[in-house]
């Protein structure tokens, strides 16, 4: 079960540490804590606490972005490859990257088109904060989205085909495997089952947030919906079942 310190506790603190935004299943934050949680290392997480100076993450890390890992003293690591390859370096425990070259090459192809500038998440949120039949994000929540992924009306439509394209090369993998790359469980299918969230979260039962970010997180588009087949979103709630923390502690 994931422990929540304050974000001054995991700068003093030693080993793997991360900082949090809690309450909201951030993808980027999920795959980092689903990574850590399957290959058996033990995590420390912060989360801005009333101990904790004002907008600490900022403050200490430069923005407000999460999540932030640490490891001993070495530098901070915010990017999903290199967090993903920490992973892998501190534990030989389930691997997640393949040890054939070009399956690598396939598995980190597939995860940029996941978690990347662009992919899967990032154009996700582009396509939320554009989506004008809803309501969800409060206005100022909405204009701190739209700076940070650079929202326009031009990037919000080609942002659309990009979801769409990419949940179909996901979906037609698995009619092919019973994983997304190398017919083995690797850090893509994490990938896949924790950003789907942004599309189809999980049930309130399995996962705690607020009516806010529910609403916002439930796709009502039936053009991308229509481009999850069964199996992929299938894939989903097997995943965590099978390798993830169940229910998600946010």
């Amino acid at each position: 079960m994931s422990k929540f310190v304050s974000i001054t506790d995991i700068r003093e603190a030693k080993g793997l540490r991360m900082t949090v935004l809690r309450g909201v299943p951030s993808p980027w934050t999920e795959a980092a804590k689903g990574i850590f949680h399957a290959k058996g290392l033990n995590c420390l997480y912060g989360a801005q606490a009333d101990s904790d100076p004002p907008q600490a993450i900022a403050h200490h890390y430069g923005n407000s972005s999460v999540p932030v890992v640490l490891y001993d003293n070495e530098k901070p690591r915010t990017g999903w490859p290199e967090i993903l390859i920490l992973a892998e370096r501190l534990s030989d425990s389930t691997p997640l990257i393949p040890d054939d070259a070009e399956d690598r090459v396939d598995l980190f192809g597939v995860a940029h088109e996941i978690c990347g500038e662009m992919g899967l998440g990032w154009a996700q949120r582009l396509v939320m904060i554009g989506d004008t039949t809803s309501v969800a994000f409060p206005a100022g929540v909405s204009r701190y989205l739209a700076g940070k992924y650079g929202h326009n009306p031009v990037h919000a439509e080609s942002a659309h085909r990009r979801v769409a394209s990419i949940l179909r090369m996901l979906s037609n993998r698995l009619e092919q495997s019973d994983y997304l790359v190398a017919n083995q469980f690797t850090a893509a299918d994490i990938y896949w089952a924790t950003f789907a969230n942004l599309l189809i979260p999980l049930p309130e039962s399995l996962m705690q947030t607020t009516p806010m970010i529910r609403s916002a997180y439930a796709c009502q588009d039936e053009r991308l919906l229509d481009a999850i087949s069964t199996r992929l979103a299938a894939h989903q709630r097997r995943i965590y079942e099978e390798f993830l923390e169940l229910p998600v502690v946010l």
